[in-house]
């Protein structure tokens, strides 16, 4: 009879330490100081060869030393605008023709004096006379040797510009200076057939 007591006995104490152990709170894992999960960052920066080097901070709050970056050196744009060039104008040599047509401005020492011809040559070559009058249209003999030989070709001075007045044609014009050609006035102002002038326009004489 005392042995079956001993047995139930141990049995409730058995039983009792089962159903404490049940209501103990699970253990915890252990705690991590906060330091223990950061981690550490690395500097990368270029180097002057084209590499790359790594630092890491130290402890103290210093970056460990690097390469400093060269600032980008600004590149010379070749394509930037140059200035605008003005453009060459050829004015036409004049030669001495075999034969000149007259036009309407133009007299025998008109042309004498264009093409360096002595004058009393050219009217004896075409059978004229100083005070003949010769209409536009009449073709001209040029004497192919002599000179002007009277003084200056030139009856105004240039280059200038030229203000056109009431019935003045590139012909009439070009007469009006003497040596110059009439090829010559339409090739430094750029003008195109038939030449029409304008008055009050403005020409530049060579």
């Amino acid at each position: 009879m005392k042995k079956k007591i001993f047995i139930i006995s141990i049995s409730i104490v058995f039983s009792a330490l089962v159903l404490s152990g049940c209501k103990m709170p699970a253990s915890k894992a252990p705690e991590l100081p906060d330091d223990g999960l950061m981690t550490t960052p690395i500097i990368i920066v270029t180097s002057p060869s084209g590499g790359l080097t790594g630092g890491v901070p130290s402890t103290t709050g210093t970056e460990e030393p690097g390469y400093p970056l060269e600032p980008q050196q600004p590149t010379e744009d070749f394509f930037s605008p140059t200035a605008t060039l003005t453009p060459t104008i050829m004015v036409p040599t004049l030669t001495r023709p075999e034969e000149y047509t007259l036009r309407d401005g133009e007299f025998p020492f008109c042309i004498a004096r264009r093409f360096d011809l002595d004058p009393t040559a050219l009217l004896s070559l075409n059978n004229l006379s100083p005070n003949t009058l010769v209409a536009p249209g009449t073709v001209l003999k040029i004497p192919q040797t002599g000179s002007w030989g009277e003084g200056d070709r030139s009856l105004q001075p240039h280059p200038t510009t030229h203000t056109v007045r009431t019935g003045e044609t590139i012909f009439s014009i070009a007469c009006s200076y003497g040596s110059v050609s009439p090829e010559a006035i339409i090739a430094v102002n750029r003008l195109e057939e038939p030449y029409k002038l304008t008055v009050g326009q403005t020409l530049e004489i060579p």
